[in-house]
């Protein structure tokens, strides 16, 4: 794609045969509204996503979902900040106290070190995404279309 095109992304793939494109280019975004708009309304169980030239980097432009869309099952961005900093930090704070203790207790050590690497993973996860956006959001003055 060149700068100044959108793509209309289709959530749902079941129903597309192998001919028909999953994916369409528009040359304006108002054409790519119009377009997505009208596929929702005629398939309620469609998500249509809009993108820039720049395709999947950061959050689409806009999104339009039919009144029967079931919605996605990712963690959201604060789920995964929330429960990532209880598992590893309630984790290192269960280790801590039984290290403190010379491990006389065991089970404060043992639930502590297996809740640390799951924690570790989804920090670093969401860092990993949060980088990723900011490195390649448009800067100030970069024409987004």
């Amino acid at each position: 794609m060149t700068a100044g095109e959108y793509a209309v992304h289709y959530s749902n793939f079941e129903s597309c045969p192998e001919t028909s494109p999953c994916c369409t280019i528009f040359g304006s975004l108002p054409e790519a509204e119009t377009y997505a708009k009208e596929q929702v309304t005629k398939r309620p169980d469609l998500r249509c996503r809009i993108y820039d030239h720049r395709g999947f980097v950061g959050k689409p432009i806009r999104e339009f979902k039919g009144s029967s869309y079931k919605g996605d099952s990712d963690l959201s961005p604060r789920f995964r900040r929330w429960l990532g900093s209880t598992l590893f930090f309630g984790g290192l704070i269960l280790t801590i106290v039984d290290w403190q203790a010379d491990f006389r207790f065991v089970w404060p050590a043992m639930i502590g070190t297996r809740m640390l690497l799951p924690g570790l993973l989804l920090l670093i996860t969401e860092a990993v995404i949060v980088f990723y956006a900011k490195r390649n959001r448009p800067r100030d003055g970069e024409k987004t279309g």
